[in-house]
Protein backbone atom coordinates (compact mmCIF):
# COMPACT_ATOMS: atom_id res chain seq x y z
CA UNK A 1 0.00 0.00 0.00
CA UNK A 2 1.54 3.16 -0.98
CA UNK A 3 1.37 5.90 2.32
CA UNK A 4 2.42 8.87 0.35
CA UNK A 5 -1.05 10.61 -0.87
CA UNK A 6 -1.87 10.31 2.96
CA UNK A 7 1.82 11.68 3.91
CA UNK A 8 1.05 14.56 1.64
CA UNK A 9 -2.71 14.64 3.25
CA UNK A 10 -1.57 15.44 6.26
CA UNK A 11 0.83 17.95 5.30
CA UNK A 12 -1.20 19.53 3.14
CA UNK A 13 -3.75 19.75 6.32
CA UNK A 14 -0.81 21.03 8.75
CA UNK A 15 0.09 23.46 6.18
CA UNK A 16 -3.34 25.44 4.72
CA UNK A 17 -5.36 24.50 8.39
CA UNK A 18 -2.94 24.15 11.07
CA UNK A 19 -4.98 20.66 11.68
CA UNK A 20 -3.90 19.76 15.52
CA UNK A 21 -6.06 21.64 18.39
CA UNK A 22 -4.28 24.46 20.28
CA UNK A 23 -4.37 23.90 24.32
CA UNK A 24 -3.34 26.71 26.81
CA UNK A 25 -2.28 24.77 30.23
CA UNK A 26 -2.03 26.52 33.07
CA UNK A 27 -0.57 25.11 36.27
CA UNK A 28 -2.69 24.29 39.25
CA UNK A 29 -3.13 27.10 42.21
CA UNK A 30 -0.57 25.74 44.79
CA UNK A 31 -2.41 24.24 47.81
CA UNK A 32 -3.01 25.49 50.98
CA UNK A 33 -0.90 28.79 49.90
CA UNK A 34 -1.96 32.00 50.40
CA UNK A 35 -3.88 34.58 47.80
CA UNK A 36 -1.96 34.82 44.34
CA UNK A 37 -2.93 38.31 44.62
CA UNK A 38 -3.47 40.08 48.06
CA UNK A 39 -6.79 42.44 48.23
CA UNK A 40 -6.01 46.01 48.12
CA UNK A 41 -7.67 48.80 49.55
CA UNK A 42 -10.73 50.75 48.31
CA UNK A 43 -11.38 54.56 48.04
CA UNK A 44 -14.26 56.04 49.80
CA UNK A 45 -15.46 57.00 45.94
CA UNK A 46 -15.70 54.37 43.44
CA UNK A 47 -15.61 55.04 39.55
CA UNK A 48 -15.64 53.06 36.85
CA UNK A 49 -14.75 52.43 33.10
CA UNK A 50 -16.75 49.79 31.12
CA UNK A 51 -15.49 49.71 27.77
CA UNK A 52 -17.79 48.00 25.13
CA UNK A 53 -17.16 45.40 22.47
CA UNK A 54 -17.05 46.78 18.35
CA UNK A 55 -13.37 45.63 17.23
CA UNK A 56 -10.95 48.79 16.41
CA UNK A 57 -14.39 51.02 16.49
CA UNK A 58 -14.67 50.67 20.19
CA UNK A 59 -10.86 50.36 20.59
CA UNK A 60 -10.24 54.15 19.16
CA UNK A 61 -13.29 55.63 20.74
CA UNK A 62 -12.37 54.63 23.68
CA UNK A 63 -8.64 55.64 23.55
CA UNK A 64 -10.44 59.41 22.09
CA UNK A 65 -12.95 58.99 25.46
CA UNK A 66 -10.30 58.59 27.68
CA UNK A 67 -8.11 61.44 26.32
CA UNK A 68 -11.44 63.69 26.91
CA UNK A 69 -11.63 62.31 30.04
CA UNK A 70 -8.14 62.88 30.96
CA UNK A 71 -8.56 66.70 29.97
CA UNK A 72 -11.56 66.82 31.72
CA UNK A 73 -10.83 68.23 35.27
CA UNK A 74 -12.67 67.82 39.06
CA UNK A 75 -12.21 69.45 42.18
CA UNK A 76 -11.91 67.25 45.02
CA UNK A 77 -10.86 68.78 48.13
CA UNK A 78 -8.46 71.34 47.88
CA UNK A 79 -7.32 70.24 44.34
CA UNK A 80 -8.28 69.40 40.82
CA UNK A 81 -7.59 66.68 39.08
CA UNK A 82 -7.94 64.93 35.92
CA UNK A 83 -11.54 62.82 35.86
CA UNK A 84 -9.48 59.72 34.80
CA UNK A 85 -7.03 59.84 37.47
CA UNK A 86 -10.24 59.20 39.95
CA UNK A 87 -10.87 55.97 37.69
CA UNK A 88 -10.65 52.94 39.95
CA UNK A 89 -11.72 50.36 37.70
CA UNK A 90 -11.88 49.05 33.89
CA UNK A 91 -14.10 46.84 32.44
CA UNK A 92 -14.19 45.64 29.22
CA UNK A 93 -15.57 43.26 26.53
CA UNK A 94 -13.23 42.37 22.79
CA UNK A 95 -12.15 45.53 20.91
CA UNK A 96 -12.82 47.43 24.62
CA UNK A 97 -10.49 45.20 25.68
CA UNK A 98 -7.83 45.93 23.48
CA UNK A 99 -7.99 49.43 24.59
CA UNK A 100 -7.85 49.30 27.80
CA UNK A 101 -5.10 46.70 27.83
CA UNK A 102 -3.09 49.15 26.02
CA UNK A 103 -4.05 52.24 28.55
CA UNK A 104 -2.69 49.73 31.54
CA UNK A 105 0.38 48.23 30.31
CA UNK A 106 1.19 51.77 28.71
CA UNK A 107 0.17 54.77 30.46
CA UNK A 108 2.61 56.87 33.07
CA UNK A 109 3.10 55.96 36.25
CA UNK A 110 0.65 57.76 39.33
CA UNK A 111 3.34 60.26 39.92
CA UNK A 112 3.00 61.56 36.73
CA UNK A 113 0.53 64.14 36.46
CA UNK A 114 -2.00 64.31 33.83
CA UNK A 115 -3.30 68.24 33.92
CA UNK A 116 -0.74 71.32 34.17
CA UNK A 117 -2.03 74.53 33.83
CA UNK A 118 -2.25 74.31 30.15
CA UNK A 119 -4.00 71.08 30.39
CA UNK A 120 -2.23 67.42 29.62
CA UNK A 121 0.72 66.79 30.51
CA UNK A 122 3.84 66.45 27.78
CA UNK A 123 4.59 62.94 28.92
CA UNK A 124 0.54 62.33 28.57
CA UNK A 125 -0.03 64.07 25.36
CA UNK A 126 2.44 61.63 24.04
CA UNK A 127 0.96 58.85 25.68
CA UNK A 128 -2.48 59.50 24.03
CA UNK A 129 -0.75 60.18 20.36
CA UNK A 130 0.43 56.87 20.36
CA UNK A 131 -2.60 55.95 21.52
CA UNK A 132 -4.99 56.61 19.14
CA UNK A 133 -2.77 56.00 16.39
CA UNK A 134 -2.14 52.13 17.37
CA UNK A 135 -5.74 51.41 18.15
CA UNK A 136 -6.35 52.26 14.46
CA UNK A 137 -3.81 49.45 12.82
CA UNK A 138 -4.96 47.02 10.08
CA UNK A 139 -5.06 44.02 12.85
CA UNK A 140 -6.37 41.51 10.60
CA UNK A 141 -3.94 42.35 7.86
CA UNK A 142 -1.18 41.62 10.77
CA UNK A 143 -2.76 38.40 12.30
CA UNK A 144 -3.27 36.85 9.05
CA UNK A 145 0.07 37.43 7.47
CA UNK A 146 1.52 35.62 11.05
CA UNK A 147 -1.57 32.83 10.31
CA UNK A 148 0.22 32.22 7.09
CA UNK A 149 4.02 32.70 8.28
CA UNK A 150 3.59 29.99 11.16
CA UNK A 151 1.58 27.90 9.01
CA UNK A 152 -1.71 28.69 10.97
CA UNK A 153 -3.85 29.19 8.04
CA UNK A 154 -7.77 29.10 8.33
CA UNK A 155 -7.44 27.69 11.81
CA UNK A 156 -9.24 30.06 13.96
CA UNK A 157 -8.37 29.28 17.59
CA UNK A 158 -4.96 29.79 15.99
CA UNK A 159 -5.73 33.26 15.10
CA UNK A 160 -6.13 34.50 18.54
CA UNK A 161 -2.88 33.37 19.04
CA UNK A 162 -1.73 35.45 16.26
CA UNK A 163 -3.50 38.56 17.33
CA UNK A 164 -2.25 38.40 21.38
CA UNK A 165 1.67 38.17 19.46
CA UNK A 166 0.86 40.79 17.04
CA UNK A 167 -0.38 43.05 20.27
CA UNK A 168 2.58 41.95 22.10
CA UNK A 169 5.39 43.07 19.73
CA UNK A 170 3.34 45.96 18.34
CA UNK A 171 2.77 47.50 21.91
CA UNK A 172 1.87 45.11 25.22
CA UNK A 173 5.61 43.39 25.01
CA UNK A 174 3.99 40.09 26.71
CA UNK A 175 3.33 41.55 30.17
CA UNK A 176 0.93 39.08 32.16
CA UNK A 177 -0.84 39.53 35.02
CA UNK A 178 1.71 39.38 37.74
CA UNK A 179 3.09 42.24 36.22
CA UNK A 180 -0.32 44.23 35.92
CA UNK A 181 -1.05 43.40 39.39
CA UNK A 182 2.52 45.03 40.40
CA UNK A 183 1.24 48.11 38.67
CA UNK A 184 -2.36 48.03 40.56
CA UNK A 185 -0.77 47.67 43.69
CA UNK A 186 1.66 50.80 43.00
CA UNK A 187 -1.47 52.81 42.04
CA UNK A 188 -0.02 53.19 38.40
CA UNK A 189 -3.53 52.23 36.60
CA UNK A 190 -6.51 51.02 37.87
CA UNK A 191 -7.79 47.28 38.61
CA UNK A 192 -8.92 45.78 35.24
CA UNK A 193 -11.73 43.18 34.67
CA UNK A 194 -10.97 41.56 30.82
CA UNK A 195 -14.58 39.82 30.39
CA UNK A 196 -15.49 36.70 28.15
CA UNK A 197 -18.06 34.19 27.79
CA UNK A 198 -17.61 30.18 28.77
CA UNK A 199 -18.79 28.61 26.04
CA UNK A 200 -19.17 25.37 27.61
CA UNK A 201 -22.08 26.58 30.70
CA UNK A 202 -22.99 30.20 28.95
CA UNK A 203 -21.03 31.71 32.05
CA UNK A 204 -19.40 35.34 32.29
CA UNK A 205 -15.46 34.81 32.78
CA UNK A 206 -13.53 37.13 34.46
CA UNK A 207 -9.87 37.81 33.80
CA UNK A 208 -8.80 39.91 36.62
CA UNK A 209 -6.55 40.13 39.71
CA UNK A 210 -9.71 40.86 41.76
CA UNK A 211 -10.61 38.24 44.57
CA UNK A 212 -12.97 36.03 43.27
CA UNK A 213 -14.90 37.02 46.70
CA UNK A 214 -15.59 40.22 45.67
CA UNK A 215 -18.15 39.60 42.93
CA UNK A 216 -20.24 37.81 45.03
CA UNK A 217 -23.29 40.01 45.91
CA UNK A 218 -25.83 38.09 47.66
CA UNK A 219 -29.12 39.96 45.99
CA UNK A 220 -31.25 36.71 46.34
CA UNK A 221 -31.45 37.18 50.37
CA UNK A 222 -32.38 41.24 49.73
CA UNK A 223 -35.05 40.32 47.29
CA UNK A 224 -36.81 38.19 49.31
CA UNK A 225 -36.70 39.68 52.20
CA UNK A 226 -38.65 42.54 50.19
CA UNK A 227 -40.91 40.13 48.89
CA UNK A 228 -41.87 38.32 52.23
CA UNK A 229 -42.83 42.01 53.84
CA UNK A 230 -46.68 41.76 54.96
CA UNK A 231 -47.66 45.40 53.61
CA UNK A 232 -46.64 44.69 49.60
CA UNK A 233 -49.29 45.34 47.57
CA UNK A 234 -49.39 41.74 45.77
CA UNK A 235 -49.16 39.50 49.02
CA UNK A 236 -46.48 36.41 47.90
CA UNK A 237 -47.45 32.48 49.32
CA UNK A 238 -45.39 30.31 50.35
CA UNK A 239 -45.87 28.16 47.57
CA UNK A 240 -45.19 30.89 45.09
CA UNK A 241 -41.80 32.17 47.49
CA UNK A 242 -40.36 28.12 46.86
CA UNK A 243 -40.89 28.82 42.95
CA UNK A 244 -39.77 32.32 43.11
CA UNK A 245 -36.42 31.44 45.12
CA UNK A 246 -35.35 28.50 43.09
CA UNK A 247 -35.58 30.33 40.10
CA UNK A 248 -33.64 32.87 41.90
CA UNK A 249 -31.27 30.56 43.27
CA UNK A 250 -30.45 29.71 39.67
CA UNK A 251 -29.97 32.94 38.43
CA UNK A 252 -27.41 33.88 40.91
CA UNK A 253 -25.23 31.11 40.11
CA UNK A 254 -25.54 32.12 36.26
CA UNK A 255 -24.84 35.62 36.76
CA UNK A 256 -21.55 35.08 38.77
CA UNK A 257 -18.68 35.32 36.98
CA UNK A 258 -15.81 32.81 36.85
CA UNK A 259 -12.18 33.65 37.43
CA UNK A 260 -9.18 31.21 37.12
CA UNK A 261 -9.13 31.86 40.89
CA UNK A 262 -12.43 30.26 41.41
CA UNK A 263 -11.20 27.21 39.63
CA UNK A 264 -8.01 26.91 41.11
CA UNK A 265 -5.97 28.05 38.24
CA UNK A 266 -2.60 29.55 38.49
CA UNK A 267 -2.52 32.80 36.11
CA UNK A 268 0.29 34.97 36.89
CA UNK A 269 2.59 34.13 34.11
CA UNK A 270 -0.64 34.49 31.57
CA UNK A 271 -0.13 37.01 28.86
CA UNK A 272 -2.23 39.97 29.00
CA UNK A 273 -2.62 39.93 25.28
CA UNK A 274 -3.91 36.32 25.33
CA UNK A 275 -7.00 37.67 27.62
CA UNK A 276 -7.50 40.36 25.29
CA UNK A 277 -7.64 38.09 22.32
CA UNK A 278 -9.86 35.14 24.20
CA UNK A 279 -11.93 38.51 25.44
CA UNK A 280 -12.35 39.67 21.36
CA UNK A 281 -12.92 35.61 20.08
CA UNK A 282 -15.78 35.43 17.82
CA UNK A 283 -16.13 31.97 16.04
CA UNK A 284 -15.65 30.67 13.77
CA UNK A 285 -13.56 34.17 12.65
CA UNK A 286 -11.32 33.55 15.55
CA UNK A 287 -11.40 31.64 18.40
CA UNK A 288 -12.38 30.35 20.91
CA UNK A 289 -9.25 30.11 22.86
CA UNK A 290 -9.40 26.88 25.23
CA UNK A 291 -7.83 26.55 28.75
CA UNK A 292 -6.66 23.77 30.95
CA UNK A 293 -5.98 23.76 34.26
CA UNK A 294 -2.91 20.98 35.40
CA UNK A 295 -4.28 17.87 36.76
CA UNK A 296 -8.00 18.81 35.31
CA UNK A 297 -9.23 16.77 32.71
CA UNK A 298 -11.85 19.73 32.00
CA UNK A 299 -11.29 22.11 28.85
CA UNK A 300 -12.78 25.62 29.39
CA UNK A 301 -13.29 27.44 25.76
CA UNK A 302 -14.14 30.79 26.37
CA UNK A 303 -14.55 33.42 23.96
CA UNK A 304 -16.58 36.99 22.93
CA UNK A 305 -17.20 38.55 26.13
CA UNK A 306 -20.36 40.37 24.39
CA UNK A 307 -22.01 36.99 24.18
CA UNK A 308 -22.91 37.71 27.85
CA UNK A 309 -22.27 41.55 27.97
CA UNK A 310 -21.35 43.39 25.16
CA UNK A 311 -20.79 46.71 27.39
CA UNK A 312 -18.74 45.20 29.99
CA UNK A 313 -21.26 46.72 32.98
CA UNK A 314 -22.34 43.40 34.75
CA UNK A 315 -19.01 42.84 35.94
CA UNK A 316 -18.73 46.56 37.51
CA UNK A 317 -22.10 46.89 38.39
CA UNK A 318 -21.95 43.07 40.65
CA UNK A 319 -18.59 44.93 42.23
CA UNK A 320 -19.68 47.87 43.35
CA UNK A 321 -23.04 46.43 44.55
CA UNK A 322 -20.49 44.29 46.85
CA UNK A 323 -18.90 47.27 47.89
CA UNK A 324 -21.48 49.55 48.14
CA UNK A 325 -23.82 48.14 50.53
CA UNK A 326 -27.67 49.57 51.35
CA UNK A 327 -26.74 52.25 53.96
CA UNK A 328 -22.99 52.70 52.90
CA UNK A 329 -21.08 56.26 52.73
CA UNK A 330 -19.37 55.01 49.77
CA UNK A 331 -20.64 55.95 46.36
CA UNK A 332 -19.93 54.59 43.05
CA UNK A 333 -19.82 56.46 39.26
CA UNK A 334 -19.79 53.70 36.37
CA UNK A 335 -18.90 55.65 32.81
CA UNK A 336 -20.01 53.41 29.93
CA UNK A 337 -17.77 53.75 26.83
CA UNK A 338 -20.61 52.62 24.37
CA UNK A 339 -19.65 52.07 21.19
CA UNK A 340 -21.50 48.96 20.33
CA UNK A 341 -22.91 48.09 16.79
CA UNK A 342 -26.57 50.03 16.87
CA UNK A 343 -28.57 47.01 16.01
CA UNK A 344 -30.77 49.24 14.25
CA UNK A 345 -28.37 50.93 11.93
CA UNK A 346 -29.24 47.67 9.32
CA UNK A 347 -32.23 48.48 9.45
CA UNK A 348 -32.89 50.81 6.47
CA UNK A 349 -30.46 47.90 3.99
CA UNK A 350 -32.83 45.52 4.96
CA UNK A 351 -35.84 47.53 3.59
CA UNK A 352 -34.45 47.60 0.33
CA UNK A 353 -32.84 44.17 0.76
CA UNK A 354 -34.92 41.26 -1.20
CA UNK A 355 -32.26 38.79 -0.43
CA UNK A 356 -32.73 38.70 3.12
CA UNK A 357 -29.68 36.21 3.93
CA UNK A 358 -27.47 38.74 2.48
CA UNK A 359 -27.04 40.44 5.04
CA UNK A 360 -26.15 37.98 8.04
CA UNK A 361 -23.73 36.67 5.09
CA UNK A 362 -21.67 40.16 5.42
CA UNK A 363 -22.44 40.88 9.17
CA UNK A 364 -23.20 37.16 11.06
CA UNK A 365 -23.08 38.89 14.68
CA UNK A 366 -26.47 40.35 13.82
CA UNK A 367 -28.13 37.04 14.79
CA UNK A 368 -26.51 37.38 18.13
CA UNK A 369 -27.49 40.95 17.74
CA UNK A 370 -31.16 40.14 17.75
CA UNK A 371 -30.76 38.08 20.87
CA UNK A 372 -28.99 40.93 22.61
CA UNK A 373 -31.72 43.30 21.91
CA UNK A 374 -34.23 41.34 23.55
CA UNK A 375 -31.75 40.83 26.64
CA UNK A 376 -31.00 44.43 26.97
CA UNK A 377 -34.49 45.49 26.89
CA UNK A 378 -35.43 42.90 29.72
CA UNK A 379 -32.70 43.77 31.70
CA UNK A 380 -33.65 47.38 31.39
CA UNK A 381 -36.60 47.40 32.67
CA UNK A 382 -35.88 45.21 35.71
CA UNK A 383 -33.27 46.85 36.57
CA UNK A 384 -34.93 50.53 36.35
CA UNK A 385 -37.89 48.40 38.05
CA UNK A 386 -35.60 47.74 41.35
CA UNK A 387 -34.02 51.10 41.14
CA UNK A 388 -37.26 52.90 41.67
CA UNK A 389 -38.40 50.63 44.68
CA UNK A 390 -35.25 50.72 45.98
CA UNK A 391 -35.00 47.20 46.24
CA UNK A 392 -31.61 45.56 46.04
CA UNK A 393 -29.77 48.52 43.91
CA UNK A 394 -28.44 51.98 46.06
CA UNK A 395 -30.47 54.80 44.89
CA UNK A 396 -28.77 57.37 42.22
CA UNK A 397 -27.20 59.06 45.05
CA UNK A 398 -24.65 56.20 45.89
CA UNK A 399 -24.62 54.91 42.17
CA UNK A 400 -24.42 56.32 38.60
CA UNK A 401 -24.42 55.27 35.49
CA UNK A 402 -23.37 57.60 32.66
CA UNK A 403 -23.13 56.45 28.97
CA UNK A 404 -20.92 57.51 26.50
CA UNK A 405 -22.33 56.45 23.26
CA UNK A 406 -20.46 57.14 19.61
CA UNK A 407 -24.18 57.31 18.00
CA UNK A 408 -25.51 60.12 20.71
CA UNK A 409 -22.61 62.78 19.50
CA UNK A 410 -24.47 65.76 18.26
CA UNK A 411 -23.05 66.75 14.85
CA UNK A 412 -23.81 70.74 13.45
CA UNK A 413 -23.25 69.96 9.80
CA UNK A 414 -20.28 69.96 7.22
CA UNK A 415 -18.10 72.61 8.71
CA UNK A 416 -17.98 70.36 11.88
CA UNK A 417 -16.61 67.13 10.23
CA UNK A 418 -12.78 66.34 10.42
CA UNK A 419 -11.02 67.97 7.84
CA UNK A 420 -10.43 63.98 6.29
CA UNK A 421 -13.95 63.79 5.94
CA UNK A 422 -14.71 66.54 3.78
CA UNK A 423 -14.26 65.02 0.48
CA UNK A 424 -16.80 62.06 1.56
CA UNK A 425 -19.87 64.47 2.60
CA UNK A 426 -21.58 66.62 0.87
CA UNK A 427 -21.55 70.52 1.77
CA UNK A 428 -25.74 70.36 2.76
CA UNK A 429 -25.10 67.30 4.85
CA UNK A 430 -27.33 67.21 7.96
CA UNK A 431 -26.42 65.78 11.16
CA UNK A 432 -28.42 63.05 11.03
CA UNK A 433 -26.44 62.18 7.93
CA UNK A 434 -23.14 62.26 10.01
CA UNK A 435 -24.80 60.56 12.74
CA UNK A 436 -25.68 57.63 10.22
CA UNK A 437 -22.25 57.55 8.56
CA UNK A 438 -20.96 56.96 12.01
CA UNK A 439 -23.26 54.43 12.84
CA UNK A 440 -22.75 51.96 10.42
CA UNK A 441 -18.59 52.28 10.79
CA UNK A 442 -18.15 48.26 10.62
CA UNK A 443 -16.93 46.08 13.20
CA UNK A 444 -13.82 44.71 12.25
CA UNK A 445 -10.42 44.69 13.85
CA UNK A 446 -8.94 47.42 11.16
CA UNK A 447 -10.27 50.98 10.56
CA UNK A 448 -11.14 50.95 6.74
CA UNK A 449 -10.76 55.14 6.01
CA UNK A 450 -9.24 57.77 8.29
CA UNK A 451 -12.25 59.83 7.81
CA UNK A 452 -13.53 56.86 10.03
CA UNK A 453 -11.09 56.83 12.60
CA UNK A 454 -11.33 60.56 12.75
CA UNK A 455 -15.18 60.90 12.82
CA UNK A 456 -15.07 58.13 15.56
CA UNK A 457 -12.44 60.29 17.49
CA UNK A 458 -14.28 63.94 17.28
CA UNK A 459 -17.67 61.82 18.58
CA UNK A 460 -15.60 60.33 21.20
CA UNK A 461 -14.93 64.04 22.61
CA UNK A 462 -17.91 65.64 21.44
CA UNK A 463 -19.82 62.86 23.82
CA UNK A 464 -17.90 63.58 26.99
CA UNK A 465 -18.77 66.88 26.16
CA UNK A 466 -22.21 66.69 26.43
CA UNK A 467 -22.13 64.16 29.72
CA UNK A 468 -19.02 66.58 31.27
CA UNK A 469 -21.72 67.92 34.04
CA UNK A 470 -23.16 64.87 34.93
CA UNK A 471 -19.62 63.34 35.59
CA UNK A 472 -18.09 65.86 37.06
CA UNK A 473 -21.49 66.70 39.53
CA UNK A 474 -21.57 63.67 40.99
CA UNK A 475 -17.56 63.62 41.54
CA UNK A 476 -17.89 67.00 43.71
CA UNK A 477 -21.36 66.13 45.21
CA UNK A 478 -20.28 66.12 49.50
Amino acid sequence: MNDSPVVIGALLCLTLTGCFAKIHDLPAQPKDAAALFAPLEDQELLVGLAVSGGGSRAATFAAGALEALAETSVQQGAARRSVLETVSYMSSVSGGSLATAYYIANKPPRAEPMLTGEGLSPRYREFFSGYKTAMQTNFQERGVVRQLAYFRAFNPTKLAYSLSEVWDAQFLHDMTFAQVYEREHRGDIPRVILNGTVYNSGRRFAFTTLPAADFDYDFIDILIDELKKPDRPVPVTPEGMAIIQKGLDKASRQFLPLTFERVGADYRNLRLSLAVATSASFPPVVGPVTYRIEGSPTYMHIGDGGLFDNLGTESLTTLFLKKIPQGSTKRGLIIVIDTSFPFDAGGPELDGNDKGFQVFREDPSRIVGIMEERANTYQTLLWHSLRTQGVVLPDFAHLRIVVLKHVDAEWTGYQDLPESCRKDFSTDVTPKQIQQAVSVIPTLFKIKTPCHGDLLLKAARKVVEQYRHRIVGFLEAK
